[in-house]
């Protein structure tokens, strides 16, 4: 397995200055969605992570554009419900912030996201999911950035660091 490889392939490392989802600024940038135009690395990718949480968890959760199609992924390949989080609560229809299955305080619930910087997202999403009293059993993701200051409020698993795929 060699997805970092894969990944430099797929082209995803932007270098130049850009603001992120937790409004700061990062002179290079993840553009993890360039990963999804290749069906087998979507595929290596979610295969790996449904590795790591396999038999850890009772659902899949995830927000946005880069955690739901993997989310997606992982979620078939472990046979899991899948609940996607919107990142507020709808003002018209049935005003849900929470969409797909609704965990219980019965679930243990992994969180699944395409790259950690500053933990903004996953933070978003477990907040959202406190109100379903589910357990939260882990955050996953597949890049995590170096300003991820550790620890965690719940275990964080990656894949790889920011740094193996800059390296040359």
């Amino acid at each position: 397995m060699n997805l970092v490889k894969d990944l430099k392939k797929a082209d995803i490392i932007i270098k130049k200055r850009v603001k992120l989802t937790s409004g700061k600024t990062a002179d290079f940038y993840f553009d993890f969605k360039k990963a999804y135009e290749n069906p087998g690395l979507l595929k290596k990718i979610s295969n790996v992570l449904a590795l790591k949480i396999k038999g850890k968890a009772t659902c899949i959760a995830a927000t946005g554009y880069g955690g739901i199609p993997l989310a997606t992924a992982v979620s078939l390949r472990l046979r899991l419900p899948l609940t996607l989080v919107r990142s507020e609560k709808r003002t018209h229809g049935l005003k849900k912030q929470i969409e797909g299955y609704a965990p219980t305080a019965k679930d243990l619930v992994a969180v699944v996201e395409d790259v950690c910087t500053y933990g903004t997202s996953l933070i978003k999403i477990t907040d959202a999911l406190k109100e379903t009293k589910a357990k939260i059993n882990g955050c996953y993701v597949v890049i995590l950035r170096p300003e991820m200051k550790l620890p965690f409020k719940y275990p964080l698993h990656h894949l790889m660091k920011a740094e193996e795929l800059m390296q040359k």
